[in-house]
């Protein structure tokens, strides 16, 4: 594998560990963005890999994108598309990987951090876990695919609520709602993702495998029209000024200023 600035890549056996590293909050910016595609990338052709878990350093899994990246009202329509591109091939090279895959969260799981969240096969949360969708504050709304994903997982009302209200989620209430496998201790997560591989890796591989592509095929209808329209989507979003304005707001620690 080659070097990365924003991960740590480990194999051990049949489980690579993909760990997000960028202290202390573990921010999405293009650079991790990227990074993250490579990696899944080179995965596909990793047979010696039946896992995958994907965790974080430090007390977060991750709060979300690097807004300082967008700053200073630099953020234009035509870059929100491009970086629209990017976070559709993020999730999809993510989820297309035959590798069964784990997501493994501690803490804030906002923003970016729930979408890589979502497109995992399995989510285990921490007790202090909680996840937050925080787009509409900010003057967007939750992009990547993942709207249709969370209508999906919880349906089309939850979902609402959840994108329009930006409350966040705490890890039982996660559970609940189908948006996490397992909760548990603070201080077992690792410990409980590889027990919980161990249970499905002493099963036929082949039925492994085809039963993950089975059913992630059998709840994907509608997405090919999601993954062609959203970019072009975005940038109309930015050019109304929105965006801007909520990034800003955010930056300087304000109530945005949308206009109705």
């Amino acid at each position: 594998m080659g070097s990365y600035e924003t991960l740590r890549f480990d194999q051990s056996d049949e489980i690579v560990t993909v760990t997000l590293h960028r202290p202390k909050l573990n921010l999405f910016n293009t650079q991790m963005v990227e990074e993250l595609i490579q990696v899944w990338h080179s995965l596909r052709n990793n047979t010696s890999a039946r896992f995958v878990i994907l965790t974080a350093e430090g007390d977060h899994f991750s709060a979300g994108a690097d807004l300082s990246e967008f700053g200073g009202g630099e953020f234009k329509a035509e870059d929100a598309r491009i970086h629209q591109l990017a976070g559709h091939e993020l999730m999809r090279s993510l989820e297309n990987l035959e590798q069964v895959t784990v997501a493994a969260l501690r803490g804030i799981v906002c923003g970016a951090g729930m979408a890589v969240a979502q497109a995992c096969d399995f989510r285990i949360m921490t007790e202090d876990s909680y996840y937050v969708v925080p787009e509409t504050n900010i003057g967007t709304y939750y992009t990547w695919g993942c709207t249709p994903r969370l209508v999906r997982m919880v349906g089309a009302s939850k979902a609402m609520e959840i994108i329009m209200t930006c409350d966040p989620i705490p890890a039982e209430e996660a559970y609940r709602l189908n948006l996490a496998n397992r909760v548990v201790p603070n201080d077992s997560l690792m410990k409980a993702t590889h027990e919980f591989i161990e249970k499905i890796a002493s099963k036929s591989p082949t039925c492994i495998r085809l039963t993950k592509k089975i059913a992630l095929g059998a709840s994907m209808e509608g997405f090919g029209n999601m993954f062609i329209c959203e970019p072009e989507l975005m940038q109309e979003v930015v050019s109304t000024g929105e965006v801007n304005e909520g990034i800003e707001a955010f930056l300087q620690k304000r109530a945005p200023k949308f206009r109705p």
